[in-house]
């Protein structure tokens, strides 16, 4: 499939309110594209800032925002002032440089992200994002390593992750927030965090008496069929999760190997060779998000896994928007 397909505004002159207008018009089309392709990049859109933006979101109609305050997301992401649905994008330059599912880690993830390019030097390389579509990763793993696939495909996998409590949360980082937001805006000490990690179905140890807190999700999928195409997908966060293992340790000490951070439902250790292929082929299949201002890309979480693209400079930004997931009404919630 062509990913992304790209749709270019065929009026010169067009008004923000113009082109949410056809968004509505069209929505059922356009639902069509971003699933049979993964990912639809808008071009040459009047999207002149995070205002223009948020309202273009807003333009499709059931889609239910899911805020940064409920996902369980590790990296840090602002409310963008003046918008309601937008908030800033992982800014850490460590962090999500590995093919992903956006918080396929979690019980809680989107069905789409919307991505906008506020502002990018043309002239500064690097700061694209990459896609893959994740059916492909699925079909080379399985044919390379069919015990791999049938271990997660049958017991599924826990991921373990160390969060300290951080008063001040750091963008800049890309595992930077603590368990005090983390959990949920009422998580501001031990006993309610504990009791929202009881919820959600989470097993958990205090590590020291600084707040340093382990964490081992519930058993998650981690391969999938694709909800509207049926597809079979490699759906996790098995391979970020060498990078991140990397990351969670750092000022914390402790072992970074894999078993630490993921495991098979069962308890059973994943074969390192097979997450490492998984890896790269996620890579070999990648292809090129190279952002121009103003640009807006919706992705299908399920189809096509992302990776952000290491950059120089600071004057790189994207800013993204949510779609809830609810597994029982279908890929959008309408609440």
């Amino acid at each position: 499939m062509e990913t992304p397909l790209v749709l270019k505004c065929a009026k010169a002159d067009a008004t923000i309110s113009e082109c949410a207008k056809w968004v509505k018009e069209n929505q059922a089309e356009l639902e069509r594209l971003v699933h049979n392709h993964g990912a639809v990049l808008f071009r040459g859109f009047p999207l002149v800032g995070p205002p223009e933006f948020d309202q273009f979101v807003h333009a499709f109609q059931g889609w239910e925002d899911l805020p940064y305050e409920e996902s369980l997301s590790y990296s840090v992401r602002l409310k963008v002032e003046g918008t309601s649905r937008v908030c800033t994008s992982n800014e850490g330059k460590n962090g999500g440089l590995t093919f992903h599912h956006e918080q396929a880690q979690a019980p809680l993830y989107p069905s789409e992200i919307f991505f906008y390019c506020e502002s990018r030097d043309m002239n500064e390389p690097g700061g694209g994002t990459g896609l893959c579509p994740s059916a492909e990763v699925y079909r080379r793993v399985k044919s390379k390593y069919p015990e791999f696939i049938e271990q997660i495909s049958k017991h599924g996998v826990k991921y373990s992750s160390l969060i300290g409590q951080h008063p001040d949360p750091d963008p800049s980082k890309g595992v930077g927030r603590g368990w005090d937001t983390f959990f949920g805006k009422q998580c501001n000490t031990k006993e309610e965090v504990e009791a929202r990690m009881t919820a959600l179905g989470y097993t958990w140890e205090w590590v020291n008496e600084d707040g340093l807190l382990k964490t081992t999700t519930p058993v998650l999928s981690a391969t999938r069929k694709a909800p509207r195409s049926g597809r079979d997908i490699f759906f996790n966060q098995i391979p970020a999760m060498i990078a991140n293992a990397q990351e969670f340790v750092k000022g914390h000490g402790g072992d970074p190997s894999l078993d630490n951070f993921v495991r098979a439902g069962d308890g059973s250790s994943l074969s390192f060779d097979a997450v490492l292929y998984a890896k790269e082929q996620c890579e070999d299949v990648a292809v090129e998000v190279e952002w121009q201002p103003g640009d807006v890309c919706i992705l299908n979480n399920f189809e096509v896994m992302h990776a952000r693209r290491p950059f120089e400079g600071n004057k790189r930004r994207l800013l993204a928007s949510l779609v809830k997931y609810n597994e029982h009404l279908g890929t959008k919630a309408r609440l």
